[in-house]
């Protein structure tokens, strides 16, 4: 959104529109106006010492909060990759090998799914369904020197799950086998699926914490006694 200013009026200009505009002007009902609209004309004229119009505006809002003064949280890393199947065992390996990959760090939780919800996970990876990605967090991944420590973040349970089917400890889909047993994965032609790989570079062990507690506090699949366990190794980190 662009705001231009003449003598009586202000002009907004939408993002990415050459011809979606609206004028403002003082002595105009303020209900003509979106409250979103109204946010930015109100920081304008603050912005440009306008204060008595403003305030105007301000009173009229009422309490409110812009989107950009919010906290920005812990960013993700922008370092993404999609993992094929064919290919995951190996990868997961490589990463062990050169980076010390670890699978089951400290604060994450135990292997909590049921047989029936791995297989369920692994049946809709295979029909195309499209995941969350997995999180891992490797200090100085993006500078090159990828120094050890690569641990996984979020995604324990599903890369699990990949991986027992992977190495052909469960089948799926039973029904479509007519002796309902089901087929492991070397009984497969090929498994052209992937999945999403994204890896932060966080520095610090109270840092990657922090990361976990963004993804997970909020989520119905982690119970208090799982967030509470993070939150006391947090407050041990100096």
């Amino acid at each position: 959104m662009r705001l231009e200013k003449n003598e009586s009026n202000l002009t907004i200009w939408e993002t990415g529109s050459k011809d979606n505009k609206i004028i403002y002007e003082n002595n105009k009902d303020l209900t003509n106006y979106t409250r979103r609209n109204l946010s930015y004309i109100q920081l304008f004229l603050e912005e440009n010492n306008e204060y008595i119009e403003s305030n105007k505006v301000k009173g009229y809002l009422g309490k409110i909060i812009r989107c950009n003064s919010i906290p920005k949280k812990i960013p993700t890393g922008n370092y993404k990759v999609n993992s094929m199947l064919e290919y995951l065992k190996g990868t997961i390996d490589r990463y062990k090998e050169n980076y010390g990959l670890d699978l089951d760090p400290d604060f994450q939780r135990g292997h909590v799914w049921s047989l029936e919800q791995r297989i369920s996970y692994v049946e809709f990876i295979l029909q195309d369904g499209e995941s969350n990605p997995i999180f891992f967090n490797c200090p100085n991944w993006m500078n090159g020197k990828k120094e050890g420590n690569m641990v996984i973040v979020d995604g324990k349970q599903r890369l699990t799950s990949l991986l027992m089917f992977l190495n052909n400890e469960f089948t799926v889909f039973k029904n479509l086998d007519d002796d309902n047993i089901g087929y492991y994965a070397d009984e497969f032609n090929v498994i052209p699926n992937d999945v999403i790989f994204i890896i932060n570079d966080l520095p610090t062990r109270k840092q990657t914490l922090e990361w976990y507690l963004q993804m997970n506090k909020g989520n119905i699949a982690h119970t208090s006694e799982e967030i509470e366990k993070v939150e006391k190794l947090l407050r041990a980190e100096k």
